[in-house]
This record gives structure tokens, C-alpha cells and sequence, in this order.
């Protein structure tokens, strides 16, 4: 430790000093800034519960408890994030599945979605979409596509036939060669 002889030679040091370890000093003062603002919006209240005017509660509580059937428990961890848990969506951001003519029309239309994903531009109901849907054919067997499709296609309204893991089968054999995600108009022309 050094001494200082005058008020000047002191002040030096200790500016040098602070200048030395800026980044240590001003690290430290950042972690607590953020740590006490974080603990600002802690409490030990229960966390506010969220309620949709829209949906019906008892197909939300049925799905978020995987109750309605092996198609609800598949769209509840791999759907419902982005379709959400009454299908229908986040305008502008993710499409409805409620009465869409992709979900309700030709059956091979939403198996390939889901095995191969979907990539926009698209508008539905008006609302223009420009996203990405990821493929699901190398995470969900043919039987939990297939539950999974029954489920958007017979719920929420919808009402639509539904189909077989054998049908996945044949449009995953009949899709075998495609790359990447459906564009729209891929979709339509691929049958």
C-alpha cells in the first residue's frame, strides 16, 4: 500500500484506481441494478390468471389436462403455443384454426402441413400471415399426427371427417422427396 504525500498525488491514485477497475465496479453496480429490479416485480401473491372471453373453458381445461383424447395432449405441447389453447391463434402473427378450409377441407392438406411445415406469405379472413411452421415428421409418429389432425378437425367447431395413421403413412410415403416447409402455393399445387 502506498502512501500519498499531498491532496493532489492522492486524488491521482484514486482516480487511477477507479479507472483501473471500472469494468469490475461497473459490472457490480449493473448485477444489482438488475438483481433489485427483478425482485421489484416478485411478490407472494399467486400469479394473475388469464381468461379468454372467447373460448370455451371446458375444451381449454380439457386440453391443458390432456383429457380430450390422445390428439388434445399432442396439440397441447406442440400446438397450442402459437395456434393457442382454442385455435385460434394470434392475429397477424399465428393463424386461426377454427374454420379454416385448410383444417376442414381435404384431409392430405393439414397432414403435409404438420409433416412438413408451412411457410408464409398468406392472408386468411383478411389478416395477412408471414410466418414459419416448423415440421413435425421427424417428432410425431403417423398415429399422433393423425390424433393430432382429428383434433383441430373436430373441435372448436369444426367438423370434418377424420382420418387414419394410415392415411399420414401415404402422405408421408407420397411426400417422401420434399424439402422444406409448403409455401401456399406448393400446398395447393401438391395434389
Amino acid at each position: 500500500m502506498s502512501t500519498c504525500d499531498d491532496v493532489s498525488s492522492c486524488l491521482m491514485q484514486f482516480v487511477s484506481g477507479l479507472v483501473k477497475n471500472s469494468s469490475t465496479y461497473l459490472l457490480t453496480l449493473t448485477g444489482l441494478v438488475l438483481f433489485t429490479g427483478c425482485y421489484a416485480f416478485v411478490g407472494d401473491e399467486a400469479p394473475p390468471e388469464w381468461k379468454d372471453p372467447e373460448g370455451s373453458a371446458s375444451d381449454i381445461a380439457a386440453i391443458a389436462a390432456g383429457t380430450g383424447g390422445p390428439g388434445a395432449s399432442v396439440y397441447n405441447a406442440k400446438c397450442a403455443v402459437c395456434h393457442q389453447m382454442n385455435g385460434q391463434g394470434i392475429p397477424k402473427v399465428y393463424p386461426n384454426l377454427v374454420g379454416s378450409s385448410l383444417v376442414v377441407g381435404d384431409p392430405a392438406l393439414p397432414i403435409r402441413i404438420v409433416l412438413h411445415g408451412f411457410n408464409g406469405p398468406i392472408e386468411r379472413d383478411g389478416i395477412s400471415y408471414n410466418g414459419v411452421m416448423q415440421p413435425w415428421k421427424n417428432d410425431l409418429s403417423d398415429q399422433e399426427i393423425a390424433d393430432v389432425v382429428n383434433y383441430v378437425r373436430t373441435n372448436w367447431g369444426n367438423d370434418a371427417s377424420e382420418i387414419t395413421a394410415e392415411d399420414v403413412k401415404a402422405q408421408r410415403e407420397a411426400t417422401r422427396a420434399k424439402v422444406g416447409a409448403y409455401t401456399e402455393a406448393e400446398l395447393k399445387s401438391s395434389l
